[in-house]
């Protein structure tokens, strides 16, 4: 008789998430009260007015119906804020982001004046946005300006109870209410949240969301003022300089680890006192970038 065998752990590991991940997505569709063959991949939660600009954006929750390939994050549900009127490349490429990337943003387009270095990939955002436009035309409601407004309250309270959320795959939540991301994470397992815009928020915004930093200054400015920080690194100097003011390295870079593995990037309301996080510049600009630092400093 052939030994038995022990399947690896990071198989076991692998295989479980699948389950957890079908058994969600399954509780989402009851609450919908969908069949499979009706279910929405995408849907749009709440569309309004900009917070930063008065522009029309929405608020778009993805990988509702199948897992999320991000490699980084892993099998998060998605959420980004979105322009209504033009996709994300369409926006980033005009430097019309405004209305979802704040001033304070340094990695906002250059057409805007900012360094051009968001790690998003906006063309691939391209179906994504497609798919919100479709559920915003047919169930938000149409204003005399041509755009739509929807409300959270058009679906099931606690949607998303058990699951694990990524806020800001695109945008910055600042730009929505915050009541908003209130509904969206009522009964969710984890999450993970970024905000350049901390210093015009309060610490109601801090229990949610990681102030967003691009350099050690910044970094400990917003942690004076109440906000655990999730600071760019440009260099290996300034991983250096992170790391004396007692700032942890992203899970991703110091131990190969997804978001999915970690949730230590969700501000304040879980503790207060965990360390602040710093990652690598990443992305192809950023991470050229940060090639090219290191380079003049060699």
């Amino acid at each position: 008789r052939p030994p038995r065998t022990t399947e690896p752990t990071h198989h076991r590991k692998r295989t479980m998430n699948l389950t957890i991940g079908r058994k969600l997505r399954r509780a989402i569709r009851n609450r919908l009260n969908r069949k499979a063959s009706d279910m929405p991949s995408t849907i749009v939660i709440w569309a309004g007015r900009s917070a930063l600009d008065g522009v029309p954006i929405m608020v778009v929750v993805s990988n509702i119906t199948r897992r999320s390939e991000n490699v980084k994050t892993g099998d998060m549900v998605q959420v980004a804020i979105m322009r209504q009127d033009m996709s994300p490349q369409a926006a980033w490429l005009a430097g019309q982001d405004g209305a979802v990337c704040p001033e304070a943003c340094a990695h906002r387009s250059k057409q805007r004046g900012g360094d051009g270095t968001c790690y998003v990939n906006k063309a691939r955002l391209e179906s994504t946005w497609k798919a919100a436009m479709r559920y915003l035309k047919r169930y938000g409601a149409l204003m005399a300006d041509g755009s739509y407004q929807i409300n959270p309250s058009h679906l099931p309270a606690r949607l998303f109870e058990g699951a694990d959320i990524r806020l800001g795959m695109e945008g910055d939540p600042s730009a929505v209410p915050l009541y908003v991301w209130r509904w969206l994470l009522d009964g969710a397992k984890k999450h993970t949240g970024y905000t350049a815009n901390w210093r015009d928020l309060g610490p109601e915004w801090a229990a949610l969301f990681m102030a967003s930093a691009t350099n050690p200054f910044t970094a400990r400015k917003a942690e004076l003022s109440g906000w655990r920080v999730f600071a760019g690194s440009n260099s290996d100097a300034m991983d250096a300089d992170y790391e004396a003011m007692g700032m942890q390295a992203c899970a991703a870079d110091s131990h190969g680890l997804r978001c999915d593995q970690c949730f230590k990037c969700d501000g304040t309301e879980r503790g207060s006192k965990r360390p602040n996080q710093f990652v690598k510049f990443h992305g192809a600009v950023a991470a050229k970038v940060r090639r090219d630092v290191n380079k003049v400093a060699a």
